[in-house]
Order: C-alpha cells, then structure tokens, then sequence
C-alpha cells in the first residue's frame, strides 16, 4: 500500500505542477468572460448568429493558453452563459491541443509535415465533433433568457475586483471536484503499471499500439507540451506513428475529469456516445496515417521513454509515502514555483472570499449597480466589450510572450544545460546512478528547448545542428538504457560520450 500510494502522491505532485500555471490560465480567462464581458457578448464572441460558430471556436481553443484541466472553468462558463453546443464541444477539444508554445515545438521536430497532418486531422476531429454534438444536443431556450439579464461589475475597481473574486471562488467551488478527479484518475492509472512497463507499449510492427495508446491515455492527463515532446520522441525512435496520433489527440485533449464534466452537464448516455465516436474517429485516422507517415531512414530502438511518466516512478517497493513527498518538492524545484504558487493564492483568495461571503453579502455589492459620476473629460467608462476583448488580446500576448521565455536564447539554455549535463555525466562516473535517472530527462528537455529557441528566432534549424541534438539525446538514451539493465561495466565510457558530444552540440549552436 505504501508503494501505491507513494506512486499516486508523487504522480499527483507532478501533474499540479505541470498544470497549475494553465489551471490559473483557465479561471482567470473564465473570470474575464463573466465579469467583463457577460453572457450575452459571450456567445456574440463564440459566433452565437454566425454559420461559423465551430471555426470561432476553433480559432479561440487555438490561441488560449490552456490544457485539459485548465480548459474545465471555461467550459463551464461557455455552458453559463448558453454558447452553442457545438462550439463548445469544438472549443473544449481544441484548447488542450495546442497553444503557440506546443505549436512551435512541434514545427522545430525533424518531420514538422507530419506535426501539420496531425494539426489537420486535429481541426477535422474537432469540427466533426462539435458539428455532431450541436446537432443531436440541445440547450434550455428558457435559460438563455435568463442569463441574458445577467448583471456584470460597471466601475473599473469593482469589474477588476469581480475578475479576482470569480477567479479565485470558483477555484474553490465545484470545477476543484472534476480537477480533482482529473488529477488524481491519471495518478491512479499511473501507478497502476509498474516502472518502465509502457516502453515497448507502441513498437511500429504492433498492430494493436495506436488501439492500446487510445484506450490507455483516454483517462490520463497530459499538457500539450508534454504530449508533443513525447511524439517527438517516438518519431525519434522509430515508435508507431498512430499511437504517436492517439497520444495527441486523446492525451492531451481530454481527461477523465472532462469526461465527467460532459456527462452531468449532457447526460451520461451520451457522453458515453460522444467518447466511443471520439475514440473512433481518433483510430480510423491513426491507422490511416500509420504506414505512410512513419520516418524514412529511423532506426528502430525497439523502446521508448517517452512514456515512463505515466508508468510507476519507482522501480521496486520500499518506498515510504515521505520520499514521495521529498521527490515531489524536488521536482517543483526542477520547474519553477511561478504557477504552483499563483494557483495557491488564487485558492487561498478564494477561502478568504467565500469568508466574507458568509457574513455579509459582498456579491450583492460587487454586482450592484452605482451611478457612474464622470469628474473630467478623462474620466470614462469603457464598454464591456472592450474590456474584455482587451483582456484576451493580452492573454493571448502574454501566451506568445512566455513561448519566448520557456524556449530562451542558445546562450541562456546552453548555460544551464551545461551545470545539468556536468552534473549527470559526474555522477555516473562516480556510480550515482539515482543521479543519472533524474538528470537525464532533464538534458533531453533542454537539447530539445534549444532546439525550439533557435527555430523561434531565425525560423530555421540546420540539419547539421539537428543531427548533434540527436546524437546527443541517443548518448543519453544509452547511458540510461545501460544503468537500467544492470550492465554498468561500461558505464563511465559512455558518461564520456555524452560529454563530448554535448560539446559538439555546444560548438555547433554556438556558431550557428
């Protein structure tokens, strides 16, 4: 039981960290439809009167920088504020899928035509869905006109206080329940499989690898960066490119806690339809697209870590419910406090809130409608419309803003993948191979992070530089390939390897 449960805590640990600067994303932009833009100008926004409701919210889920879980507080504001099914369903698929950060990793990958294909068949997929959704699932009309009377914050103090105070209580409302659900399924299926047992899950000859990553990755949450590193990383070993299409699709799409949402929102019986058509759809394409995207001139490695993420962390019993803990602290050092922090303010906002809310009625004030008093020529109120559009104007910038700060220039990544790769190589010289197991997927991220900056910044990545990543990323692969299989005898001549052929890499973006 200890081992289980050290599984699903340090699992659990990492998907929050990973998700929480998208969660935050995702109520904060809920906030911004509800406080600033309302109902009515809502659905004006997602196309309510237009033929072209399903591409508006394609086009939305496109630039929003959200993922599975993140996607659920603006979903439930969709369904608020009456947007059409379709839409919605178009929107909720979308959103996950991709963002300018995981966009532009996937066109810096080897085979950027096969990350276009994807793209297609992703905008087929969601259209398709949302087409079929809108026609056969209807909303309450009377509803509509309900929330057409919603009221919105007038003044500026009060609709910037509105955005904080929906933001942060809504955390703490019922969407925590489907997060929670989301989170804590992917952590249980995860600790499920034992360390390392998905490795030769999606070989090419396997017929039934894109049917198993479907069935398998539908319940587990993934962010689209982590979804296109790992489809990076099967093009690169030479994985099955319809479990690569899966992966993407019903990975980083969706999430049991999405499913669940659907299901109370829609009806079970449906949302039981909707995901097997989905689920269909998804393999009728995979295996489509299986043989004739597959890789020229890939040697087949005959495994993949790619998916060890979703597998147990640990290799073998023993481990005690602490060292989850330990490792979990640890990893949120590896990647940064900014979104983990701000998710547990905005939480702690909302406690304080809901506080208040108790013993005095804050939102009758909030939402109370004041005269408005213009003292000089300068002092207007700005339409809600504006406000909002304004607002998801700089969300938007903001996303392309952070594209720039996770892929950094070659010197800033070079820098630190320098101290981590020296780390790495000294420790499996000194036999530290725990060291070594941590390090090494760090390395592989930061090669493919300078691979992404250089491509953000001169649109180009010459093969010969691609070449040295990836004989980089193969030096690390065998390093760790040869500590897993117990046979260490040449373990220290292989960290040397590693060493020098971080250094070409080096030599090579440097000149570049």
């Amino acid at each position: 039981m200890q081992y289980y449960l050290s599984g699903i805590v340090l699992r659990s640990c990492q998907i929050l960290v990973d998700a929480s600067i998208w969660i935050a994303f995702g109520f904060f932009i809920a906030a911004i439809l509800r406080n600033m833009v309302g109902p009515a100008k809502t659905k004006a926004i997602f196309g309510d009167n237009s033929r072209f409701g399903l591409l508006i919210g394609w086009a939305i889920g496109m630039l929003l920088p959200v993922c599975s879980l993140g996607v659920l507080p603006v979903l439930a504001e969709l369904y608020r504020s009456r947007v059409k099914i379709g839409t919605i369903v178009t929107f909720g698929l979308t959103a996950p899928l991709f963002n300018p950060i995981s966009v532009l990793y996937g066109l810096s990958l080897p085979n950027p035509f096969a990350i276009l294909v994807f793209a297609a068949l992703a905008v087929l997929i969601v259209t398709l869905m949302g087409a079929v959704w809108g026609r056969f699932v209807k909303l309450d009309e009377k509803q509509d006109v309900k929330n057409d009377t919603v009221e919105i914050p007038m003044t500026g103090v009060r609709r910037s206080l509105g955005v904080i105070y929906s933001a942060s209580t809504n955390l703490v409302g019922w969407p925590l329940f489907f997060l929670a659900i989301g989170v804590l399924a992917s952590a249980t299926v995860a600790a499920s499989f034992p360390a390392g047992s998905l490795q030769g899950a999606t070989e090419p000859d396997d017929i039934w690898a894109p049917s198993f990553m479907a069935v398998f990755i539908t319940p587990i949450y993934s962010t689209p960066l982590l979804a296109m590193s790992q489809i990076g990383g099967m093009f690169q070993h030479g994985n099955s490119i319809g479990a690569a299409f899966s992966l993407l699709i019903l990975g980083a799409g969706v999430n049991l806690g999405v499913v669940i949402w659907f299901a109370i929102a829609f009806g079970w019986r449906k949302i039981f339809a909707f995901t097997g058509l989905l689920i269909a759809i998804t393999l009728v394409l995979a295996y489509s697209l299986d043989k004739p995207l597959y890789p020229k001139g890939v040697e087949t490695a005959g495994h993949t870590h790619a998916f060890d993420i979703y597998t147990h962390p640990y290799p073998k019993s023993g481990v005690q419910i602490s060292q989850a803990f330990g490792d979990a602290r640890e990893y949120q050092l590896d990647n940064g406090w900014t979104g983990p922090y701000l998710l547990l303010i905005l939480g702690l906002l909302g406690l304080v809130f809901r506080g208040i809310q108790l013993r005095w009625d804050f939102e009758s004030w909030l939402f109370s409608r004041l005269p408005v008093k213009n003292s000089t020529k300068w002092d207007f109120v700005l339409p809600s419309w504006l406000i909002g559009l304004v607002a998801c104007i700089c969300l938007v910038v903001a996303s392309i803003y952070g594209t720039y700060i996770y892929y950094p220039d070659t010197e800033s990544v070079l820098g630190d993948l320098s101290a981590i790769n020296t780390n790495c190589v000294a420790a499996a010289r000194s036999g530290k191979y725990e060291i070594v197991e941590k390090t090494v997927p760090q390395c592989e991220d930061l090669s493919r992070r300078l691979e992404v900056g250089v491509f953000l910044r001169t649109w180009k990545v010459s093969d010969f530089n691609r070449a040295k990543a990836k004989i980089y990323r193969e030096k690390l692969d065998e390093l760790r390939d040869q500590i897993e299989s117990g046979h260490t005898e040449n373990v220290p001549e292989l960290a040397m390897d590693v060493q020098k052929s971080y250094l070409q890499m080096a030599r090579a973006f440097r000149e570049q």
